[in-house]
């Protein structure tokens, strides 16, 4: 079943949109995952970006939250027979879907993010998530204490395979003796929605010693960075920003940037420069990095800091290769 939600705004829909030719008038929509637009990470993180945008141009942004990925076809079905003109998608689930829906609709833009399909009518945005997953392990490596740290991924897919990747080699580049534990939540997208099965993953990981848990694993990651916190382990947050979480027991976040993004992809299709095809966001185009503010900062020795640092600057001056699955 879709919900749709309009974001109500005074003057929604006003001269934001004047004088760009366009088939029809300028319609942004989002289609989250059925972990819900307020699901403290990437959903959330696209909610944001989008209620931006609203508020810069006053131009309305309708949302659908589908049920379930069975519902996803529907949901596509549903923005466009609203009218939206440019259709934004929230993670790699999307794939299937709109590999078969967008060439049926040529006059809509679509936009996916975490995931490639191709098509003159759609754009692809893909995260550097092993970039700055690799900041996060080079910060790991030197607050562990006991030189075991864990990662936990929702599910088998190239986009964990990044953060998984690129969090190891950070950790192994920075102290070599370190041990990384790794695990999974599920086989298939339940993995993104049990945070009880995420916690027990973390409670097995730090019967073994690890003291930093980093879940990139959606609504499951929450399970895990409450277990953590509860037993002394330090946690780290995904794509939004979660140091808020646990005051003081949060290591970092590694954002991705996905507020920014989708903010671009709709001017993009408010200007009418749209370009279908790949665009990758790392570091260096500030698609991706670590978080230190007022509710980490004290967990962040200066050896920490330094090293960060340095690690940033050699990744982004192309130095430091970090490995990827794709």
């Amino acid at each position: 079943m879709t919900r749709l939600i309009l974001i109500a705004l005074t003057g929604a829909f006003i001269a934001g949109n004047a004088g760009v030719a366009s088939a029809a008038p300028f319609k942004p929509c989002v289609v989250y995952t059925e972990a819900g637009k307020f699901d403290k990470s990437f959903n959330e993180m696209a909610y944001d970006g989008s209620q931006a945008f609203a508020q810069k141009t006053g131009v309305a942004v309708a949302e659908f939250e589908p049920a379930g990925e069975d519902a996803y076809p529907g949901a596509l079905q549903a923005a466009v027979s609203a009218g939206c003109t440019d259709v934004a998608l929230i993670g790699f689930r999307f794939q299937a879907a709109l590999a078969a829906f967008a060439p049926q609709h040529a006059d809509v833009r679509f936009t996916l993010f975490d995931g490639v399909v191709p098509g003159n009518n759609v754009a692809s945005v893909l995260f550097a998530e092993n970039e700055g997953s690799y900041l996060v392990g080079v910060a790991a490596a030197l607050a562990s204490k006991s030189g075991t740290v864990g990662f936990i991924g929702g599910m088998p897919a190239a986009v964990i395979e990044r953060f998984e990747k690129g969090y190891a080699q950070g950790v192994k580049d920075t102290r070599a003796d370190a041990r990384v534990l790794t695990g999974l939540v599920a086989a298939d997208p339940k993995g993104f929605s049990d945070p009880f099965a995420a916690s027990e993953i973390a409670r097995d990981m730090m019967r073994h010693g690890t003291d930093v848990l980093f879940p990139a694993a959606g609504v499951s990651g929450l399970g895990a960075l409450d277990i953590g916190n509860s037993k002394g382990a330090l946690g780290v947050g995904v794509d939004s920003n979660q140091n808020y979480l646990y005051p003081g027991h949060m290591l970092t976040s590694m954002v991705k940037r996905l507020d920014v993004a989708i903010d671009r992809a709709f001017d993009a299709g408010r200007q009418q420069t749209f370009k279908p095809g790949i665009t990758r966001l790392g570091l260096k185009e500030g698609g991706v990095d670590v978080v230190v503010d007022a509710d980490n900062r004290a967990v962040w020795t200066p050896a920490i800091v330094a090293a960060v640092a340095r690690a940033r600057q050699a990744i982004i001056s192309g130095q430091v290769k970090v490995a990827s699955p794709s």
